[in-house]
């Protein structure tokens, strides 16, 4: 994998893991917020429950302790109607009455009450009334609201009225629900998005704030409470559109700092390419550059300083092997040259010395001198072939047909050795080599070697093809003495020459060159001859139509 798609494939792990990350945060936000916003309810519903029960705890006390007056006990006096009404106009209660043990009102004082009405009422039985029946078993009772005829409602606390020890009657206070401290604490407690509401036997009380009757809508949300002196039950509510606000906002916030990781993480990302991956890809091209042999090409590298050391290194060392090419290039043709012409001289010279010579020892002399001679130029023709081959570009090396080129080899060596015996079978299906002239010209070195080093009167070289799993492998088998161990380890290890140990010449290791160029891998096996076998890459191939008169399998024969 490419080191470009690995960072992507980082960058992109990376951000799929915040993407995760942030998204069951937010849902455990979410499920935090819930379980705030309903113990916010909570406390609130707790608080205002708390305070209800304290303001009607303390309005008990009031009225027990003005119950407690001996003139209240005077049924019909006048000492009683003058004690309900400073009890009315010192308390919050909005009016208060006494009723007899026989459940007759002997006594009532109301604000805003004219005598006439409350002459209508007093004398009037009330021994029903369960704030009486609550009184006279001895308790002070707070009663559930009650609506008036005014449309108020009105709460009543009772106590029992004694005399002697015994109960004469109750005294009776009444206060409404909507006024004074207890809708105070409501109010309080209750806004644009959190509704207060007291409630009992199911039916509303008091209500403040975005609420409705209990059950009503589940649009809300809410906690309830129950007041410990009444029973009655306190609901803190909210509306979803208020909650869902607060988790839209906390949405926004999440999405606007995951928006911010995000970008951050692509500038990082573009900034870790810029500096890294980017410079590694144009180091990677240049490298390619100089395997291809296009010595002199530079590289431009951004960012830290340490990249710049690094352009700059590659550069000399790409200037220093173009360079060192163009000396070796000169220096291989001019002792080629030289050679060549010098050889040239050698080797007539001798020829001629052998012609005009009688003596026998000076005749074989002068031939070995020209046979050294002729060695020579054979080795100049191989650093020239060194030269043209290895100097070639991957893209300039042109795809042929194994068996096309099998048999150029043993046309040309047919020509040049006569009276060797050159067999050529090609391979049963039809394959190209993508580097077939790197593989014609290693081929024909080995073949050629072989015939070389063979002392019989007919030596007998084998070139044949074999295609298997997209591999083309071939071989090259002679009968000759066997070749010697240190030219097999130029052709298949890791061989350094040293001053004692080295080949007989250049022919093995232009093929070693050609062969590792191609990708492909030697192989040398020593019995009763020498077999070369070359694994090359292939792919397949149209058949070539045979030459006419042709016959591979009898070209040796």
């Amino acid at each position: 994998m490419r080191l470009r798609t690995r960072f992507v494939l980082a960058l992109a792990l990376v951000a799929l893991v915040l993407s995760a990350t942030s998204l069951v945060g937010f849902v455990l936000y979410r499920d935090a917020v819930v379980a705030q916003e309903r113990t916010e309810l909570a406390h609130s519903a707790e608080s205002v429950a708390t305070q209800l029960d304290a303001v009607l705890t303390e309005r008990e006390r009031q009225v027990e302790l003005w119950g407690s007056a001996p003139s209240l006990v005077d049924h019909g006096s006048q000492p009683q109607a003058a004690r309900l009404r400073s009890f009315v106009r010192t308390t919050e209660f909005s009016g208060a009455s006494v009723i007899a043990a026989n459940g007759t009102m002997t006594g009532l004082y109301s604000e805003g009450l004219t005598p006439a009405a409350r002459d209508r009422v007093v004398g009037q039985q009330f021994g029903d009334r369960t704030y009486f029946e609550r009184a006279m078993a001895g308790e002070t009772y707070v009663s559930d609201p009650v609506r008036a005829e005014t449309g108020n409602l009105i709460v009543t606390v009772s106590t029992p009225l004694r005399r002697s020890g015994e109960t004469v009657g109750t005294f009776n206070g009444a206060f409404h629900l909507d006024r004074g401290d207890l809708s105070a604490i409501v109010r309080a407690n209750s806004g644009p998005t959190q509704g207060i509401r007291i409630g009992a036997n199911g039916t509303t009380l008091y209500a403040a704030g975005p609420v409705t009757e209990e059950g009503a809508d589940a649009d809300l949300i809410g906690a309830d409470e129950t007041v410990a002196g009444t029973g009655w039950t306190v609901s803190a509510t909210t509306t979803r559109a208020a909650f869902e606000s607060q988790l839209w906002a906390a949405t926004a916030a999440q999405a606007g700092a995951f928006g911010l990781v995000l970008l951050s993480i692509a500038a990082l990302g573009a900034w870790l390419y810029r500096e890294f991956v980017g410079n590694i890809e144009r180091l990677h091209g240049g490298f390619g550059a100089l395997v291809d042999g296009d010595y002199g090409s530079t590289v431009s590298l951004t960012g830290a300083t340490e990249w710049a050391e690094l352009e700059a290194g590659f550069n000399d060392l790409s200037e220093v092997l173009a360079q060192r090419r163009s000396e070796v290039i000169v220096l291989n043709r001019v002792l080629r040259h030289n050679l060549r012409n010098a050889m040239t001289v050698v080797v007539g010279n001798a020829d001629r010395i052998a012609e005009r010579s009688d003596d026998e020892t000076t005749r074989t002399e002068a031939d070995r001198i020209r046979r050294r001679g002729e060695s020579l130029l054979d080795l100049a023709d191989h650093a020239r072939a060194i030269e043209s081959s290895l100097g070639a570009r991957p893209t300039e090396t042109a795809a042929r047909p194994a068996d096309a080129i099998l048999e150029d080899v043993a046309t040309t060596l047919r020509e040049e050795f006569p009276d060797a015996d050159v067999r050529a079978a090609g391979p049963e299906q039809p394959v190209a080599v993508p580097d077939g002239d790197l593989l014609l010209v290693a081929l024909d070195e080995l073949a050629r070697n072989a015939i070389a080093h063979n002392d019989a009167p007919t030596p007998t070289v084998a070139i044949g093809a074999a295609v298997k799993d997209g591999t083309v492998t071939f071989t090259v088998a002679d009968d000759g003495p066997g070749m010697p161990a240190v030219e097999r380890r130029v052709l298949t290890d890791s061989f350094v020459e040293t001053p004692t140990q080295h080949g007989a010449g250049l022919g093995l290791w232009l093929v070693t060159w050609l062969v590792h160029w191609a990708d492909g891998e030697i192989a040398v096996a020593v019995d009763d001859g020498t077999t070369v076998t070359v694994a090359v890459p292939c792919e397949p191939a149209e058949p070539a139509e045979p030459a006419e008169g042709t016959d591979d399998k009898s070209a040796g024969e």
